[in-house]
């Protein structure tokens, strides 16, 4: 496989389809349209060679976003990327060889990390800040986002379908989280978890070599 991850003729297909997206998006969306375009190469921190974000997208803050190389971005991506008052100008990275399927949210006040070679599944929300409620006489979206924790997510995992990554979570290299799983925990690497909270169920045992059911405290059956 090429550094580029998938190849010349992958990525000219890509290509070629983001920039018939963004023709047919000029011509039939007009001005509402040209705000679901991603922004050109250069406005991003950094943008690696064979990379592409199918339009219709929405990015904020490009000159905060670092894409690696042979990274695919489906169509309705969102990466809202939010500079904060008085805090470290945000940083969110997304590493060489990753799949960022649609209808993806990254919300990313402080910093987000998503290592090389992941799978990021459909309508999956990842953030490292949310909305405060201290003050119970405001509409929610009217008070200030809670100070960001970073999320880091390591090298070759996979992140379900319509999962959740919840602020200040860590999750190790070559993890699989499960579709739908919420996780508020760090999850070590080579680790399954599932659910809501997302708990660990199966477990790559260095010593054997093999994956290794884990109990539940609840009772269920860990995956085998």
């Amino acid at each position: 496989m090429s550094p580029d991850g998938g190849g010349p003729a992958r990525v000219a297909e890509h290509l070629r389809r983001a920039f018939e997206a963004r023709r047919n998006a000029r011509r039939l969306w007009g001005a509402a349209g040209r705000g679901l375009l991603p922004p050109p190469r250069r406005e991003f921190a950094s943008f690696g060679a064979g990379s592409v974000i199918i339009p219709p997208a929405r990015v904020q803050s490009p000159a905060n976003i670092r894409i690696g190389r042979g990274v695919v971005l489906h169509e309705h991506v969102w990466l809202c990327v939010v500079p904060q008052p008085g805090i470290d100008p945000p940083v969110l990275e997304i590493g060489d060889g990753t799949s960022v399927n649609r209808f993806v949210k990254i919300v990313c006040a402080g910093r987000v990390s998503v290592g090389a070679d992941c799978l990021v599944g459909d309508h999956v929300f990842i953030a490292d800040t949310h909305y405060r409620f201290d003050d119970p006489t405001l509409p929610i979206a009217r008070q200030p986002l809670a100070a960001p924790l970073p999320v880091t997510i390591g090298y070759g995992c996979h992140i379900g379908v319509r999962s959740m990554i919840a602020p200040g979570v860590t999750i190790g290299d070559n993890a699989y989280v499960g579709a739908g799983a919420v996780v508020t925990e760090d999850v070590p690497p080579r680790t399954v978890v599932v659910g809501h909270p997302a708990r660990i169920v199966r477990r790559y045992d260095e010593t054997t070599g093999r994956w290794a059911p884990q109990p539940d405290p609840e009772g269920r059956d860990g995956v085998s």
